[in-house]
């Protein structure tokens, strides 16, 4: 067998045999260095995670709080669609009128949204401006639709009148029908 050659560069030992160079670190790092090392890492990871933790953990006490807020103003709340008025005009059209009541025990509801829908299952947005603000428990609003396709009574479907807390629908006849 034919010796190796080896030689000594900078703590690396390197052996060449054959063409084929092998390189040996024969020097380490020192224990203290590499435990100082370590405890930085680790403290700067700590560092960074309960950073990171301490937003995370305020963002969703936040989001909860409010949640829970709402959740509480609308424990309260209560919708009542007392009567609906339709005024056939030509036969193909009518203009309606909704008689909301806001029965709950909870002052700051809102009207955000109404909804006429037909036998064929059309919709029709409501008139009148939205949202209705400031509807005080026992408060009455009439709602208003005008050119909707109802060419008679028997052509109503429904009405849903939505809040920032509830809905209400009134499904039984209109009045005057």
């Amino acid at each position: 067998m034919r010796q190796m050659e080896a030689a000594l560069v900078w703590g690396f030992e390197i052996y060449i045999r054959r063409g084929v160079t092998i390189i040996i670190m024969t020097k380490g790092v020192s224990p203290l260095i590499a435990s100082v090392l370590l405890i930085v890492i680790v403290v700067s990871l700590v560092a960074i995670i309960s950073g990171w933790l301490n937003t995370f953990m305020t963002d969703t006490r936040e989001t909860v709080s409010n949640r829970t807020d709402a959740s509480v103003q609308c424990t309260g709340a209560s919708l009542v669609i007392e009567t609906v008025y339709a005024n056939f005009a030509n036969g193909t059209a009518a203009n309606a009128r909704a008689i909301v009541k806001n029965d709950g025990v909870t002052d700051k509801v809102s009207i955000v949204s109404a909804q006429l829908y037909n036998t064929t299952g059309s919709n029709f947005s409501v008139t009148s401006p939205m949202p209705v603000t400031d509807f005080a428990p026992g408060a009455i609003r009439t709602l208003i639709f005008e050119n909707v396709s109802l060419p008679s009574c028997s052509a109503f479907s429904q009405i849903v009148v939505a809040t920032q807390c509830s809905s209400a629908r009134f499904r039984t006849h209109l009045e005057g029908c």
